[in-house]
């Protein structure tokens, strides 16, 4: 009878033991990957500075909105690759005045989210060649810095990681990305719009800076949370004469409450299929081997005595 339980219990030992590695590997790594068919709306909102082209006027202070679309292109992308569309534009909420549009399209890595050099890369309709961090982290996110590509100067700059803080409850790992007064133009305008002396126009430097803060859930690598400081002037002569965007735009409300419930499934699922559930399983499974062995030993001594 001992023997009967003791071969029992090792052939439920070894399958503890196997599962345990499938569960961390196979099961868990067919749910860590960014969906094919991803599609995901955005809406960033805050007080901006702008100059209005059209009516040729400094606004202040006003209601701005970024509506930002991503969705994946399911025929460009493999097993391995998903292909993003981005599409963002910036809008004054209360008149509606168009004050900018981009898009963006790169492939990345389905599960670190690493930009992959393929699909017709571009922004804004001119081929880019992008890398590292494109628009998600790693799944299980470390709290180290990242690599993040720099949409607007066009280069990769670091995402420093700055500690752990919740967001609504959630834990998030708290990344900054400070990009310097960068210059990426030359803008010509009228003297007296630059607040200038004399007639004529005058030629001046466009620059850019940006400090964008990612709260990421770490277990998706997704972000729960973004903002996003802006600031782009026209400089003369080392002089800025001219803000053409300046403030803050964050997640609304309703963006940070999708982000979150996004995240859900892969904060409760990965970790116990990643962690918990092979831990429990080799416990298990050694448990069970460890039981048969006394029995066996024990059941030899006593067939001995007999």
């Amino acid at each position: 009878m001992r023997r009967t339980v003791a071969v029992v219990l090792i052939a439920l030992g070894v399958f503890c033991l196997a599962l345990a590695p499938m569960m961390r590997t196979w099961m868990s790594s067919s749910l860590m990957k960014t969906p094919l068919d991803y599609y995901n709306p955005t809406v960033n909102v805050g007080e901006i500075t702008y100059f209005n082209i059209e009516d040729v006027e400094l606004v202040e202070d006003a209601d701005v909105e970024a509506h930002s679309t991503i969705r994946a292109d399911v025929a460009s992308s493999t097993d391995d690759v998903v292909v993003w569309d981005q599409f963002t534009w910036i809008k004054d909420a209360e008149t509606d005045f168009g004050i900018s549009s981009t898009n963006r399209r790169a492939g990345h890595d389905r599960v670190t989210g690493e930009l992959v050099d393929c699909c017709d890369a571009m922004i804004n309709d001119e081929a880019v060649q992008q890398s590292g961090q494109g628009w998600k982290f790693p799944f299980f996110t470390e709290q180290r810095d990242h690599d993040f590509f720099e949409t607007t100067v066009q280069e990769v700059v670091p995402m420093e990681f700055e500690g752990v803080e919740e967001v609504d409850g959630v834990e998030a790992y708290k990344f900054v990305q400070t990009v310097e007064p960068t210059v990426i133009d030359e803008r010509e305008l009228p003297r007296s719009v630059a607040g200038l002396e004399g007639d004529g126009d005058v030629v001046g430097d466009e620059t850019f800076s940006i400090v964008r803060t990612y709260w990421i859930e770490p277990v998706s690598g997704s972000p729960i949370d973004m903002s996003e400081e802006h600031h782009r002037t026209v400089v003369v002569d080392g002089e800025e004469v001219l803000t053409l965007l300046s403030g803050e735009l964050r997640f609304d409300d309703a963006t940070r409450a999708a982000a979150i419930e996004n995240s859900e499934q892969a904060r409760t699922v990965l970790p116990l299929l990643h962690t918990t559930l092979p831990l429990g399983a080799l416990v298990l499974g050694a448990g069970f081997v460890g039981i048969a062995v006394v029995l066996l030993v024990t059941g030899r001594r006593t067939e001995n005595h007999g």
